[in-house]
């Protein structure tokens, strides 16, 4: 029999009345069949035909039941016939056909039934005696139980035990766990080459085992990055795009930074700066030149009215006007721009705050009251002043007797002169409370403060006295010549000038580094003093030459020692100035004690007819009215702010967002020897909220260990608020060095 062929064993009840049938469609005639040329065991004694006809046989019940003896009915023709179509011979005793493919149909001995069984070209036998059908044997080459007329399938390569049905590889394209090996093991690295022993990636080893490659052991290929400190996908940056803004796993903490070396770098403008620039690092320093114009007003004391005039310095109109205590004549402007007043009579003391914003709802109706030029005639009538102003910050009790010098110092603090008592008193920023009562051996008359912080007092008929708050040391100086003093200044060199009638000169110097004092001469009598970063002093004349402030070269008085030539000239200011200031625009002011008005001269067009402003009644001050001195000279300072902004934050999925708690204000700067960086901050959650709160001072800052500033640690309660604004200012000692700042960050936590 051929291999591929189908083997036929027929099963009855009666081997002749099967072969009756078979022979009916073949021969028509049981008994007229030819001898068998071969026979077996199984055989029936006859053979099938060899042609390409077919016969279709059926047979019934009744002839199936019928024995060898009996006889044979005339078949139906048309109802049993059976399809034979076979490709090989059949031998006497198969019955059945086998079809093209090598597949063998066979009729069932009972039934007549033809049945087929196609094993991709595997035999089926049927056994003859009881009827089983009996499978191909199992081909199973390579031992796997995988393979040709196996039970669990096929097999898709029947030489190698490890692969079987459709998980076979091409081992030629990759030496995988199965194929076939020599040696004992094998690096293996299923990723990137590239990245093979970078950050956490590792090669792991194939072991070599009875030929064939094991698994690949402790291979480590690149995964997706996640927070835990390890380069996860190898790429050679650590938690890349998964940290949150501070920089670790706690993803409720939010970190923002502007300056150098940050996304966001410095802009500088006049709403978040004044008297600082960039240096060629980016970072922040001091730059006199960048004093903001927001410090533009100029506060002259209407002493009879017992007001104070506060003057645009640009518009040249009056903004405002506040009712406070008996006879105001001093008035010396902060590093705010807010205005300290010294009222003589009555021995007290006034903070005014130059903005609305800055200013204090005392009886809480939700509107600030206070003093405005509502029709916009740059004049304030009496129905535009207000009772009990709430930019009035405070009046202080009475602390002595007639106030008649003010000076405020690099702290922000102020230095007041009390006449009658021979004493000067150091008042708090915040409250006006006294810090320190010094009593010097002169009546106050006018006092400035210069860049070493040391406090300079000229009083009338008693010379000049310095007091130093850092040593406490206390020293009286004689002038060689005639004294009788007014006012009283500093220059950008240190130099202390005065003001008055002094050896017949209205400019006088001394310098504390050589002890050497200057006359200028050919300069009128004064009162009022003004010096001015370019070097030119300008005395206040009062009514002398018409009414007019001079104009003195400071420099070449100095190099002449007070030789003539150094008086250039002087300026009317439309009345008689009894007190003379310089604004941030360079213009000379005068302050009319007589003509009650202001008026604005161009230092370098001195003929040029001044701009005047009428104010309130003989208006009477020597000192610091626009805050010129103490920004230029007294303090060279540079003032940033910036706003933080820790978003709406937390869980996407949550409807409730996420509290900020600020917890660090950090700066990264270079401090120089004799500069420091002073820090305020506040928080809110709207813009409105945030102008409306008060400034936290924090503390002066002289080195980088200091910081970071902590806030949860020196906070009364959690500074909570979706925005913190921090205030830098950049204070230096000496204006040719400056702190240097690089960056300002803040961290919060979403909570």
């Amino acid at each position: 029999m051929n291999d591929f062929g189908l083997r036929i064993i027929s099963v009855g009840t009666s081997l002749r009345g099967w072969a009756c049938v078979v022979l009916l469609a073949g021969l028509a005639a049981c008994g007229n069949s030819a001898p068998p040329a071969s026979s077996s065991a199984y055989n029936s004694g006859f053979k099938l035909p060899t042609g390409g006809g077919t016969t279709d046989v059926q047979s019934t019940p009744e002839e199936d039941a019928v024995d060898d003896d009996a006889a044979v009915e005339e078949p139906d023709v048309a109802s049993q016939t059976a399809d034979v179509t076979p490709p090989h011979d059949v031998k006497v005793g198969d019955t059945g056909t086998a079809d093209a493919k090598g597949d063998a149909a066979s009729t069932d001995a009972k039934a007549g039934d033809a049945k087929a069984t196609d094993v991709k070209g595997d035999a089926t036998t049927v056994d003859v005696q009881t009827g089983d059908v009996k499978k191909p044997k199992c081909q199973d080459n390579d031992g796997d139980g995988y393979g040709v007329g196996c039970p669990n399938g096929d097999d898709c390569d029947d030489s190698n035990p490890n692969f079987f049905l459709d998980n076979c590889v091409d081992c030629s394209k990759g030496k995988q766990p199965g194929c076939p090996c020599t040696g004992k093991s094998k690096p293996c690295y299923s990723g990137d080459p590239a990245t093979a022993g970078v950050g956490s990636c590792k090669v792991g080893q194939q072991a070599c085992v009875d030929g064939f490659l094991g698994e690949c052991v402790g291979e480590i290929s690149p995964g997706l990055e996640v927070c835990n400190n390890l380069d996860d996908d190898c790429d050679g940056q650590v938690d890349e795009g998964v940290k949150s803004s501070c920089g670790t796993c706690d993803m409720s903490c939010v970190q923002k930074a502007v300056g150098a070396g940050t996304e966001n770098k410095f802009a500088l403008n006049s709403e978040n700066s004044t008297g600082v620039g960039l240096d060629a690092a980016g970072s922040i320093v001091i730059d006199s030149s960048q004093i903001s114009l927001s410090l533009k007003f100029l506060w002259a004391s209407n002493s009879p009215d017992n007001t104070v005039s506060k003057i645009d310095c640009k518009t040249v109109k009056e903004v405002g006007r506040y009712k406070l205590c008996q006879d105001p004549s001093r008035t010396s402007v902060d590093l705010d721009g807010n205005v300290w007043v010294g009222c003589r009579a009555g021995g007290q003391v006034a903070k005014i705050m130059a903005e609305k914003k800055n200013c204090i709802d005392k009886n809480g109706n939700g509107t600030i009251e206070t003093s405005e030029d509502s029709n916009g005639d740059g004049a304030i009538s009496a129905n535009e002043m207000v009772n009990d102003d709430e930019c009035i910050k405070f009046i202080t009790p009475v602390l002595g007797g007639m106030t008649r010098a003010a000076g405020v110092d690099k702290d922000n603090n102020v230095w007041i002169g009390f006449y009658n008592n021979q004493y000067l008193k150091h008042l708090k920023a915040s409250d006006g409370s006294v810090m320190e009562t010094v009593n010097i051996p002169c009546a106050p008359y006018g006092l400035v403060i210069d860049q070493q912080g040391v406090v300079w007092v000229q009083g009338a008929g008693c010379g000049l006295v310095s007091y130093n708050p850092a040593t406490k040391a206390l020293n009286k100086y004689n002038p060689p010549f005639g004294y009788s003093a007014y006012g009283i200044n500093v220059d950008g060199k240190g130099r202390i000038w005065m003001g008055g009638s002094s050896g017949g000169s209205g400019a006088t110097s001394y310098d504390p580094k050589t002890g050497q004092w200057v006359l200028c001469q050919g300069v009128p009598s004064s009162a009022g003093i003004a010096t001015s970063n370019d070097g030119f002093v300008y005395p206040a004349h009062d009514c002398g030459n018409g009414g007019s402030v001079g104009k003195v070269d400071g420099e070449k008085c100095w190099q002449t020692k007070g030789a003539p030539g150094s008086y250039l000239g002087f300026m009317k200011t439309g009345g008689c100035p009894h007190g003379v200031a310089v604004d941030f625009d360079g213009f000379v002011w005068g302050v009319n004690w007589t003509g009650s008005s202001v008026g604005k001269v161009d230092p370098n067009n001195i003929n040029a007819a001044p701009q005047i402003r009428a104010i309130g009644n003989s208006p009477y001050t020597y000192s610091d009215m626009t805050g010129y001195t103490l920004n230029y000279f007294t303090a060279p300072k540079g003032l940033f702010v910036t706003t933080f902004f820790a978003g709406g934050g937390g869980n996407p999925v949550s409807a409730t967002k996420a509290k900020p708690v600020w917890q660090t204000i950090d700066i990264q700067a270079v401090f120089k020897p004799a500069t420091k960086v002073h820090l305020r901050y506040r928080a809110a959650d709207t813009k409105d909220q945030l102008e409306a709160a008060s400034w936290v001072d924090a503390q002066d800052f002289t080195d980088q260990a200091q910081l970071p500033f902590d806030l949860t640690k020196v906070a009364n309660a959690p500074v909570l608020g979706t925005m913190l604004q921090v205030e830098l200012n950049l204070i230096t000692e000496d204006k040719k060095v400056s702190p240097a700042v690089k960056t300002v960050m803040a961290k919060a936590k979403l909570q």
